[in-house]
Order: structure tokens, then sequence, then C-alpha cells
């Protein structure tokens, strides 16, 4: 993958692109299905580096869009169960970049394609 990721315009995405993990991002390559994203907190056009696909804080299973100012006031962190980080590239797409569950990162781990075969 030769993309690029927009540039970062404030201090939170700044301290987010901290966390990405392009090595995995790359070798998993999982893509948002859509380029543009409302945040489902502020109801706001996500336009700027990251979104983040992930549980708010206090519930227990209430999942949300949102941005990243959003998901500093509300959102529950990082990793499975909590939250995934995608990242917006120069063509508009958000590909994850940190917050990989388990299985994801078993596959690209794993060498073995015989997985296909059970």
């Amino acid at each position: 993958m030769n993309r690029k990721a927009i540039r970062p315009r404030n201090s939170r995405e700044r301290q987010l692109k901290n966390k990405e993990d392009w090595n995995t991002a790359t070798a998993i390559e999982q893509y948002w299905h859509d380029t543009n994203c409302i945040c489902d907190l502020c109801n706001s056009e996500i336009t700027g580096r990251h979104m983040i696909d992930g549980l708010v804080y206090g519930t227990m299973y209430e999942f949300a869009c949102m941005c990243a100012t959003c998901h500093h006031a509300k959102g529950s962190g990082f990793g499975e169960g909590k939250g995934q980080l995608y990242t917006r590239l120069n063509d508009g797409q958000f590909i994850l970049t940190y917050g990989f569950t388990s299985y994801q990162l078993e596959e690209i781990g794993d060498d073995n394609d015989d997985d296909d075969l059970w």
C-alpha cells in the first residue's frame, strides 16, 4: 500500500497518530465501509484524520462512530470490545490502524492457509 494518510489537524489527532500501527494495518487492510461518516454523538461530519468505532463510556453495549473529540470525552478506549481507530487516507477511505481483534492478529501471524480447507 503506497497511499498516505491526511495530516493531523490538532493536538488530539496528533495524540491518536501515535497509536497508529501501520505495519499491522497494511497486513490486515480492513477499511471502513463508507467515506462520509457522521459522529453519532455530536452529529457532525467527520472530516479529520480519525474516526473511531467504539464503545460509549458508561454503557455496556452502545457502540458509536465518533470523531476524535467525542471519543476523548465519551469513548472507552481501544481494543477488542472497546474500540477501533480508523485513519483517513488521502483518497478519503478510512483504514483500521489500531484496536485490532485477536482474530485479526492471529490471521496475519498464521502462515498456514489450511484454514480454508476446514
